[in-house]
């Protein structure tokens, strides 16, 4: 049923002893088996997509900085997603701390942060980034959010490739 699809592995501390299993069908990735402890869960859920909050990360391949978060109340919703320090080393969303302390960050390596890409069809080279709108994950507890970050010197359409 599962082909080598690498769903991200949950944080080692917060892993039960034997999750619950279930198998879901996504257009993109087609059947997989997610277990309960790999699923995060976004509040309010993703700008535009509010109904939906439970989402898994999935590599796009290893060498590739790409990543998938792959929605699983609609399953035919993906974003193609990056860390934004591949595209910037020194991004830093001014309201990062505050964030990590709601969502209850106790280390760094707890922390993900990810930024949603636009790839035009036919048109990969145009590719952007979302700046302005990191998703911000506490891997330990699986929860996170969406930032929407207001008088940033971000771009909302960061070019990826250089043009």
């Amino acid at each position: 049923m599962e082909t080598g699809i690498r769903i991200m592995a949950p944080n080692a501390q917060t892993t039960s002893p034997e999750p619950a299993v279930f198998p879901v069908k996504t257009q993109k990735f087609g059947s997989i088996n997610v277990r309960s402890d790999q699923i995060i869960y976004l509040e309010p859920g993703l700008l535009g997509f509010t109904q939906y909050h439970r989402y898994l990360l999935i590599e796009h391949n290893r060498e590739a900085p790409f990543l998938w978060l792959q929605c699983l109340d609609k399953l035919d919703l993906a974003f193609v997603v990056i860390n934004p320090r591949f595209l910037l080393s020194d991004y830093q969303p001014g309201s990062l701390p505050q964030v990590m302390q709601e969502l209850e960050v106790e280390r760094p390596d707890d922390f993900k942060i990810l930024v949603i890409l636009t790839i035009p069809p036919g048109k990969p080279q145009e590719m952007t980034a979302n700046l302005m709108g990191p998703v911000v994950i506490n891997l330990k507890t699986r929860q996170g959010r969406q930032l929407v970050l207001e008088d940033s010197h971000f771009n909302h359409k960061h070019r990826v490739l250089p043009g």
